[in-house]
């Protein structure tokens, strides 16, 4: 029946459509898939997919990972070093309760499986749509919320560990929600690390309440070959939101950001660095909706583009007419280390308020050679001083966070890929 909306599927459509079984559809999780079903993977054809071809890349959609079994939760604890951060840990997209922390010690504090009933689903999805948002609606299985009362303010980071357990290629459908109470602070930190086969759909939804404040960084890793992680986050009024993602070793990866600054005076700040080589292929997409007057945003990306890879970067700023007073400003640089490297960037503002500041840009460039130069005449061996120099580039965009723990931790995750040779 499902396969009936969907004209001249591709392999990968036909086996999605094939693998969605109506036993398994709540209200939700059915009405999620018929909206996918109508529309079908993201094409070219679709202008905010048209430099990241989803439906051309996915030949086929390798089939759903099953809940995890003891051999491999045995095999993803062996991966889990001690850390003094609090974790959640999910394996192919189920949250793993046995491998994550106790939270019911921690103060102002919980954590639950998401169930298909739970509340926070209407609160935070209507606020993007987006196909691969309605795949991983329909597909997720075994999410988690993570809530922390209101003014509460948390010491610890609060880790969220993603691996793969499968063995073989698999598609991995994982999400999870963090919501904050009015005043509370917190700090979060995503390990994305899932490996290099399979079909990879995540969601995290982040809700800020009145007040609330947050640092959020994101290690991308190890993804999939084919991989869409999806940010959702939405800020009550006086909230303050602080987002990093560090990309690096990404066969093919779209990062879409879907931010609205739903109360008067919330600030966002939104950062990343992604550092490609070889075939790599990272997009990130943003689409950030000033829905409020007073609101500050400010977006920094870089990428550093090696070999034949190729960078992707969209960037919307929305005001709509009674934001007015808003603040924002948008900006994409990239650095090419080879004549085969691409960087496509589109910045775009739609406003529709008079009394607003805001303004967007995009550069590439080559590594300078006057400060090669420089650095070469005071004794500085040249892949050091370009290493040097490609690291002060990306590292810049970890400034952002207030929260230093999280920024030595990307810091040192950058270091450790340029340590690995490919970028000189």
């Amino acid at each position: 029946m499902m396969g009936a909306l969907l004209q001249n599927p591709t392999q990968a459509e036909q086996d999605l459509l094939a693998s969605f079984t109506l036993e398994q559809a709540g209200g939700e999780r059915k009405a999620a898939f018929e909206r996918f079903a109508r529309a079908g993977l993201p094409s070219r054809r679709n202008e905010a997919w048209h430099y990241t071809d989803l439906r051309a890349r996915l030949r086929a959609a390798p089939p759903r990972a099953k809940k995890p079994d003891a051999v491999a939760l045995e095999r993803a604890k062996e991966k889990l070093a001690p850390v003094d951060r609090l974790r959640i840990v999910t394996l192919d997209g189920f949250f793993v309760p046995e491998l994550s922390d106790d939270f019911s010690f921690t103060r102002g504090v919980t954590l639950r499986p998401l169930t298909d009933n739970d509340p926070v689903l209407k609160r935070l999805a209507e606020d993007a749509d987006d196909a691969l948002l309605d795949l991983n609606a329909a597909f997720a299985e075994g999410g988690a919320v993570l809530e922390i009362a209101p003014d509460v303010q948390m010491d610890a980071v609060l880790e969220v560990v993603a691996l793969g357990g499968a063995t073989g290629a698999v598609s991995r459908y994982g999400r999870l929600f963090v919501v904050l109470g009015d005043g509370a602070r917190a700090s979060v930190l995503e390990t994305r690390a899932e490996g290099g086969e399979g079909f990879g759909d995540s969601a995290i939804f982040l809700s800020l309440g009145r007040g609330a404040e947050l640092d959020y960084a994101c290690r991308a890793r190890e993804g999939a070959a084919v991989e869409v992680q999806t940010f959702v986050a939405r800020l009550e009024a006086e909230a303050h939101l602080r987002a990093v993602a560090f990309v690096g070793g990404a066969p093919f990866l779209r990062r879409q950001l879907f931010v609205s600054c739903a109360g008067e005076n919330a600030e966002v700040y939104l950062a990343g660095a992604a550092l490609l080589r070889g075939r790599e292929h990272a997009d990130t997409t943003l689409v950030l909706t000033h829905d409020a007057p007073s609101c500050i945003s400010r977006e920094t990306f870089k990428y550093v583009l090696a070999d034949q890879s190729n960078g992707v970067f969209q960037g919307k700023i929305v005001v709509p007419p009674h934001a007015q007073k808003t603040d924002g400003k948008m900006l994409c640089r990239g650095l090419l280390l080879s004549d085969d490297a691409a960087m496509s960037s589109k910045p775009e503002l739609e406003i529709f308020a008079d009394d607003v500041a805001c303004g967007h840009g995009a550069a590439c460039a080559r590594l300078d050679a006057s400060q090669l130069f420089y650095m070469e005449s005071r004794g500085v061996p040249r892949e050091e001083a370009q290493a040097i120099l490609v690291e002060a580039f990306a590292a810049e965009a970890f400034d952002i966070l207030d929260d230093e723990e999280l920024r030595d931790l990307l810091t040192a995750d950058l270091a450790r890929l340029l340590a690995g040779g490919g970028f000189a």
